[in-house]
């Protein structure tokens, strides 16, 4: 299966949406019970003891039903593992490809996973708890970086990654998140305006943390000293991305517990300032635009 992983989120966050609107049920927090009953497909609790995995699409003949893990007591958790297994029901190709044994796949959300329909499923999962035409207005409110995930995370009743990957996707914030666990990148993303930033590098899976960087050293502390962290500092784009322009960087990090990871937000409010400021100059110097006022304005 070779997508172009961008182009293919935006199908499924969109694919996501259109269902809620279809069925009547876009509003914040999304009703997946309600979505569930509209489907014809009951959801079932796992017993607490049931780990491994964080739900399960069960499949007999053209009848379905979904179980969900509850070993992880958290809700966002929990709704995140169910809006998985409808990726999978909705997502086109889905049932046609992924094992069923004796009528059970068995799946692993919360972008854990390099298998690509899982991956999918994930992203579906992401829009469907928080689509774009509802998120973006939030966004508008919100504060940027660490405080506008948890604003979505709130009010969609989500996971802190979930939350984190849709911000990346929406935010007009030059803006990146890296999850990372034992040291090493799990992913990154970084946001479109951070995208604009000529001569960057990227973070690659597995790749080594920055040296010197807040994140670095928190993730050398033993996991039991991690636990409900909250941390914050100042450092620089160029000690995460390299690149040829130093730009300030807010960099907030936040224990996710789950697995033992760690999610990093890094905010660049100045590359979007300065960015604003050379249209600006750049209006005034042309005598053709000289009555031209657009006006723009931060979150």
């Amino acid at each position: 299966m070779i997508r172009n992983p961008d182009l293919q989120q935006r199908k499924l966050v969109r694919l996501a949406e259109h269902v809620l609107r279809e069925k009547g049920l876009l509003s914040l927090p999304v009703d997946l019970k309600a979505l569930a009953e509209a489907c014809s497909i009951p959801l079932q609790a796992m017993d607490a003891d049931e780990d491994g995995v964080s739900g399960m699409l069960l499949r007999f003949g053209n009848t379905f039903g979904i179980r969900y893990a509850t070993h992880i007591p958290s809700e966002g958790f929990q709704r995140f593992s169910i809006a998985h297994e409808f990726g999978h029901y909705f997502a086109e190709g889905h049932l046609d490809h992924i094992q069923f044994e004796a009528g059970i796949h068995s799946s692993r959300a919360g972008f854990v996973s390099a298998d690509p329909y899982e991956r999918e499923a994930d992203y579906f999962a992401a829009g469907l708890l928080m689509p774009s035409s509802l998120i973006r207005a939030l966004l508008k409110r919100a504060p940027e970086g660490l405080q506008s995930i948890e604003t979505l995370r709130r009010e969609a009743g989500a996971s802190t990654v979930a939350a984190a990957i849709r911000y990346i996707s929406e935010t007009d914030d030059a803006a990146a998140i890296v999850v990372s666990h034992n040291s090493h990148v799990d992913y990154c993303f970084k946001s479109e305006a951070l995208k604009q930033l000529g001569g960057q590098s990227w973070l690659r899976k597995g790749a080594t943390l920055p040296a010197g960087t807040l994140t670095a050293s928190i993730a050398k502390r033993p996991a039991a000293d991690r636990r409900r962290l909250r941390e914050e500092a100042d450092s620089d784009i160029l000690d995460w991305f390299e690149g040829t322009r130093a730009v300030p960087v807010v960099e907030q990090v936040v224990d996710l517990g789950r697995y033992d990871r760690v999610l990093t937000v890094l905010s660049c409010a100045q590359l979007v300032d300065d960015t604003y400021q050379d249209e600006d100059e750049l209006d005034e110097s042309d005598e053709a635009m000289e009555e031209r006022w657009t006006p723009r304005f931060r979150r």
